[in-house]
């Protein structure tokens, strides 16, 4: 007689650190995890989830992280039902939610469903995740509530109260001053620092400046910070012993505007490929055109330039994205981040100054090196060409692909100029990968380090067949 394999609920060995966490959140009604990049928030969450048997779980979290979501429940916790609602509009978000909520109370399994902040609040799926009343709210990076006068956090703190647990996950609590924790807390559906902002902020900033009405300075920090423990579990990165290196996928979506310039592109790309007309030998231009959309900026004909093409930019998608990660370390952090091309260094500086940090850069036109190691900014963008050999950028335990190009050893080079001698940190890699694109090939055979080209044409000669979700 064959016995069915019983599969667990969850994975649960868990590093003492996070058993910690979890246990610290069972039996609150708001929670704030206070920990360190690579600390494990999300499978903490994914864990108390299973602990507690919350049958709805709701994850807000921003867009480049929703995908990270799929990967962490098929690794830590599989019998369940996902919906990731990552579609344009909002009426197709919500058509998917209600799918998989329907399939969830068909197979009897837990129903996640995650969703980006800025997504979420809007009709009709904000007033449909209002209705719902989930077991457990996860607000992951959940300083985006910060702004006390923000609609997300606003609503954000509506939502927490139909739901009968919260937790926020979070490297920064206060990324730019204390004040910052009200409007978290308050997201979290928690009371402890009071109803009015007014009143908190008289009570921790002494303001000053024009017309009395600028924070000049904080006092009894003491009091908020007891006040914060009440709820707060914190664990920085010296609690791990980790690998030396961890990489990590975010992907986005590329605009209508951008896809349709890729997808004319590549289907030509994939004719000539095809009819034998592109090989490895020839492909190159052509893949690097491709790329370069991925990242933003098309190369569009143009007759009346002295190149005959000028170029546009026609995406911000993986801006958004770094400015994301940016905004969930510390404000000092010291992040290096590579692009091939001369628009993703610019992308690069815009996120830098959205997120209220310098940046300096190292390319073929700008040599700015010793000045970041020299600590006057902590974002370096880095062409990758010029980033490769015998430089040192160990400041940084943070390293960021914004685009690789399709030469193998640059990369390395690349890989090895931040993790080498001197290094005394875990280094985190974090490639940005647009979504049904050649990205997804070259992060592949970036990962097997096969030939990159070869590896592309080769996907679209043999086509795999996609794995269905859950």
């Amino acid at each position: 007689m064959m016995v069915a394999e019983v599969v667990p609920d969850v994975i649960s060995d868990l590093w003492q650190h996070q058993e910690d966490a979890v246990a610290f959140a069972m039996d609150r009604k708001s929670t704030l995890w206070h920990m360190g990049l690579g600390t494990g928030k999300s499978r903490c969450a994914i864990t108390l989830a299973s602990r507690t048997q919350a049958k709805t779980i709701l994850i807000l979290c921003p867009l480049s992280v929703c995908d990270a979501w799929r990967e962490q429940h098929q690794r830590f916790r599989p019998n369940v039902q996902i919906a990731i609602l990552n579609k344009r509009s909002v009426k197709r978000k919500l058509e998917e939610a209600e799918r998989v909520k329907a399939r969830a109370a068909a197979f009897n399994q837990p129903l996640v469903v995650v969703v980006n902040y800025e997504s979420a609040r809007r009709a009709p799926l904000g007033p449909w995740l209002e209705r719902q009343g989930f077991d457990l709210l996860v607000l992951d990076e959940v300083h985006k509530t910060k702004s006390h006068k923000g609609a997300t956090s606003k609503w954000c703190a509506k939502l927490a109260q139909t739901c009968k647990q919260r937790v926020g996950l979070t490297g920064t609590p206060m990324p730019h001053s204390p004040l910052d924790s009200f409007g978290i807390l308050r997201a979290l559906g928690s009371t402890v620092l009071g109803n009015s902002f007014w009143k908190f902020r008289q009570k921790y900033a002494v303001l000053g400046g024009f017309q009395g009405k600028n924070v000049v300075a904080f006092q009894d920090i003491d009091h908020l910070q007891a006040k914060m423990a009440t709820l707060t579990f914190q664990a920085s990165r010296d609690v791990l012993d980790l690998p030396d290196a961890i990489h990590e996928r975010r992907v986005v979506d590329l605009s209508p505007k951008a896809q349709r310039i890729y997808n004319e592109l590549d289907h030509d790309f994939r004719a000539g490929v095809e009819d034998g007309e592109i090989t490895a030998s020839n492909a190159l231009v052509k893949l690097l055109r491709l790329a370069q959309i991925t990242s933003g900026t098309a190369s569009i004909d143009d007759e009346t330039t002295v190149s005959g093409t000028r170029h546009e930019l026609v995406d911000d998608s993986k801006q958004k994205a770094l400015e994301e990660l940016f905004d969930s370390l510390p404000a000092d952090e010291p992040v290096v981040v590579f692009g091939r091309f001369k628009g993703c260094l610019a992308a690069v500086h815009r996120a830098a100054e959205s997120s209220g940090r310098k940046s300096l850069e190292l390319s073929g036109s700008r040599k700015e090196l010793s000045e970041w190691q020299r600590g006057q900014a902590p974002i370096l963008a880095v062409q990758i060409q010029a980033g490769g050999t015998g430089i040192d950028l160990t400041r940084a335990a943070y390293c960021v692909y914004i685009s690789v190009g399709f030469a193998l050893g640059d990369y390395e080079q690349s890989l090895a100029r931040v993790h080498r001698p001197g290094q005394d940190r875990t280094v985190f890699y974090y490639h940005l990968v647009a979504r049904g694109t050649v990205d997804e090939s070259t992060y592949q055979a970036l990962r097997t380090r096969k030939n990159l080209v070869e590896a592309v044409l080769d996907g679209i000669r043999n086509p795999q067949p996609k794995e269905e979700t859950k």
